[in-house]
């Protein structure tokens, strides 16, 4: 069992979740993966690690409640526990030797790319970021992407942010 340490909504329609997975978050990469089974019954799902913290020995998971085993993960709160979690899975970003770099998100998806930035930019990269979003009410993690790239390019469907 693998405890919800916090639960917040990052925008209307996405969900993070910060899990205490001691072992995951010592061996976690940016580009890597987690399968996740929120109860002992439900269906396994692989969702890309958002965010790992190695001294608080947690991982962060992004998504958008969709179908149902995304619903249970979503109905579980802070304090509760998620069945399963296994990973890392899947090969890591390679940073090495890259001078500038683009990192690319949209929706959900950006806050599958926040952690490359991070880490293009613990590389020694320039990082520019450009993070996709319908509209301004869907825009999540804007701040952490300031705070991590070089430069921040924000756009919308419909044009009300960016």
């Amino acid at each position: 069992m693998y405890k919800i340490i916090e639960k917040k909504r990052l925008s209307d329609f996405v969900i993070s979740v910060k899990i205490y997975a001691p072992l995951v978050a010592k061996h976690a990469k940016a580009g890597q993966f987690v399968i996740v089974r929120p109860n002992s019954d439900s269906e396994r799902i692989p969702l890309t690690i958002a965010d790992y913290d190695r001294d608080g020995q947690t991982v962060t998971i992004a998504f958008q409640p969709v179908g149902e085993t995304t619903a249970e993960l979503a109905a579980l709160n802070e304090g509760g526990y998620i069945s399963d979690v296994c990973g890392p899975l899947g090969r890591p970003t390679e940073t090495s030797g890259i001078k500038n770099a683009v990192v690319v998100g949209g929706g959900v998806g950006s806050a599958i790319a926040l952690p490359v930035a991070k880490a293009f930019k613990a590389a020694g990269a320039k990082v520019t970021a450009i993070i996709g979003f319908k509209n301004q009410n869907a825009v999540i993690l804007l701040d952490e992407f300031k705070a991590a790239c070089d430069k921040v390019i924000l756009v919308t469907d419909d044009g009300s942010a960016g």
